[in-house]
């Protein structure tokens, strides 16, 4: 086969195979997660679609007490403000054995708006409060115009409790 026809098919499938993802992921925005505990739990979560479906994002945070927070995991597609994911996560006891360790799992709409722009950093904040209730906000930043009021204070070291809904 001609280098020339070789290139042409390469690209029609490649054109094909991009296609049939960008269509699978309407309704979802590229974001990266962070992670605000208000419980005195550790906490570990993954996301998954209403299809149980994992998104190959989660984290991790330590309890309110020891700063609430976990790293910020980069990045996935994940459903846009106003769609549905499910949170599935683990809590733990401080001081604790894993034997102790208690999953749930709930499906959860996305708060926050659509991203600013196409060069915005994205989050999707993750905040677990006490008696299993959890919201995931998405929050979009434009680079360079300073932080998001919608950032939690935890994520600047202020241990400031926050309730759901605010």
């Amino acid at each position: 086969m001609k280098p020339r026809l070789r290139a042409v098919i390469a690209l029609a499938l490649q054109v094909t195979t991009t296609g049939c993802s960008a269509l699978g992921q309407t309704g979802y925005v590229e974001a990266r997660a962070s992670t605000a505990n208000y419980t005195e739990m550790y906490i570990d979560y993954t996301f998954y679609d209403t299809n149980g479906r994992n998104l190959s994002l989660g984290g991790s945070a330590a309890p309110f007490s020891k700063g609430g927070v976990g790293g910020i995991e980069c990045c996935a597609m994940l459903p846009s403000p106003g769609h549905t994911v499910r949170v599935a996560w683990d809590e733990e006891t401080p001081g604790r054995s894993e034997s102790t360790t208690h999953h749930y799992s709930r499906d959860v709409v996305v708060l926050g708006t659509q991203p600013i722009s196409k060069d915005s950093y994205n989050y999707v904040i993750t905040r677990f409060f006490a008696g299993q209730k959890v919201e995931v906000e998405f929050v979009s930043e434009l680079k360079g115009a300073g932080r998001s009021p919608r950032l939690d204070q935890l994520f600047y070291g202020r241990n400031v409790m926050r309730h759901m809904g605010e």
